[in-house]
């Protein structure tokens, strides 16, 4: 029996079960279509359970700044009741995520979809195959850990970061093959659970791909080598052996000993099975290409890590949103601007980017005026014994129109929202500085940048 809908989604991560609870509020006939769990990689086996297992062992960062301050304690981490209690967060939400679609009529269907033609699905379930027939089909299938040919992935000693996440042990020793986001968000982590890390990247610096300051470069750099992480640029992982990773470095290859190997070299989409053939699509490196109104194909659209761009959990939502209102409403929607994205990555100190760098602004075209503020003049900081790292507003010239903005330092992730805000309405350093900041907070820092970019500084020496 063939099931009719008007939409019908494949994949329930953040771009498809948005879009799909959106359309379901919108009135419409919405079918899901799952495989997996309802809220993809991000709330099952990324975002989520990352950021549970670093608020988890934030404590154990923090152990000799109590010791500093006077408040000595004993701190016992029991990792099979820290698993589940990760475990219990991510069942939490994927429970409310499950809730909310039912509450918007929203059909959910465990299945592998294959698209067999234009508005038309084969779906595999355990009970057989079935076929859906819709007048638009969203792809918003996410993506998958790259694997190295030299590193496959068994789930026992090399591993992605689904394994990572799951914490089937601490290790001794974990080598990190990756210095992105990824890598260094769970090098964190079990560097705080106690294992020894080591870092292996390929380039000759730290988050390739993502334009940070050099003066945050040496911050993280900085903080990294505190905490005890090795981290070894210009190196490649050339193999492993029983013993450990063996490592191509610019002295030579060495053999790094360990008992773990994390695998964390970035992710990209797998569009294989989807039968993207059958109605003229043609994926380029795993991405689907699309329209400024995400659409593939006639009747077909594309959202999320599978369109391409950043791959952020928080982009795939905005991307459900808008082609809901499209396919609901009819009218046209702006594309998502890539500049106005903020990004938050979650290792010690915390970083957040939204907008231009300053040598983006710079090759842009733009004359650019730049502020910067230490988090180590901030009061609020120094009370939370938090001095390392810094903010810093980009903008333009003469305008004052705020282009970018980088915080490197505690609640960094948090702290990036305000930039967000200020790019996305085209505001000016005069506007930030105008505003009003509650005292002693650290949100205080991006006004004092604006007021430093204005030549105004207040808490520093100029």
């Amino acid at each position: 029996m063939t099931r009719s809908c008007e939409v019908a989604i494949v994949g329930g991560g953040p771009a498809g079960y948005v879009a799909a609870r959106r359309l379901g509020q919108l009135g419409r006939d919405v079918v899901l279509v799952e495989g997996d769990q309802v809220g993809g990689t991000c709330l099952n086996q990324g975002c989520i359970p990352t950021k549970a297992l670093y608020s988890a062992t934030e404590p154990l960062a923090r152990r000799d700044l109590f010791d500093k301050m006077g408040i000595h304690q004993r701190i016992d981490v029991d990792i099979e009741t820290l698993r589940d209690w990760t475990k219990g967060v991510v069942a939490r939400l994927r429970e409310g995520v499950e809730r909310l679609l039912a509450a918007s009529g929203v059909e959910v269907i465990r299945a592998r979809a294959r698209l067999s033609g234009p508005g038309r699905l084969k779906l595999s379930t355990e009970n057989g195959e079935k076929e859906l027939e819709a007048r638009a089909v969203v792809l918003a299938t996410g993506s998958a850990p790259i694997e190295l040919s030299t590193l496959p992935f068994d789930g026992e000693r090399i591993w992605s970061s689904r394994e990572a996440l799951a914490l089937p042990k601490v290790p001794e020793h974990l080598v990190v093959v990756g210095g992105g986001v990824i890598g260094l968000e769970l090098a964190t982590v079990y560097r705080r659970l106690g294992s020894r890390v080591t870092v292996v990247e390929m380039q000759d610096r730290l988050l390739p791909g993502i334009d940070l300051s050099r003066r945050g470069l040496v911050a993280l750099g900085q903080a990294l080598k505190q905490q005890g992480i090795r981290v070894l640029l210009d190196s490649m992982a050339a193999g492993h052996t029983e013993e450990g990773l063996l490592v191509r470095t610019p002295e030579g290859e060495e053999e790094v000993p360990c008992d773990a190997i994390l695998v964390a070299v970035g992710r990209r989409p797998a569009p294989r099975g989807l039968g993207l053939e059958t109605v003229g699509i043609e994926a380029k490196q795993g991405f689907v290409p699309t329209d400024p109104a995400f659409r593939a194909a006639p009747g077909v659209y594309a959202i999320g890590d599978l369109r391409g761009g950043p791959l952020l959990a928080h982009k795939a939502t905005h991307e459900g949103l808008l082609v809901a209102e499209l396919l609901a409403r009819s009218r046209p929607l702006p594309d998502v601007d890539r500049w106005t994205i903020p990004q938050a990555i979650f290792t010690q100190p915390e970083i957040g980017l939204v907008g231009l760098s300053e040598r983006e602004a710079r090759q842009a075209g733009h004359q650019v005026v730049v502020g910067r503020f230490p988090f180590g003049a901030l009061g609020r900081a120094l009370a939370a014994g938090e001095q390392l790292g810094h903010f810093q507003v980009v903008a333009e010239q003469g305008s004052g129109r705020v282009l970018g903005a980088e915080i490197v330092g505690p609640h960094a992730s948090d702290l990036i929202a305000e930039a967000a805000l200020a790019i996305q309405n085209g505001l000016t350093l005069d506007q930030l500085a105008d505003t009003i900041h509650a005292h002693p907070t650290f949100p205080e820092g991006l006004w004092e940048a604006a007021l430093a970019a204005l030549m105004r500084p207040l808490h520093l020496a100029g």
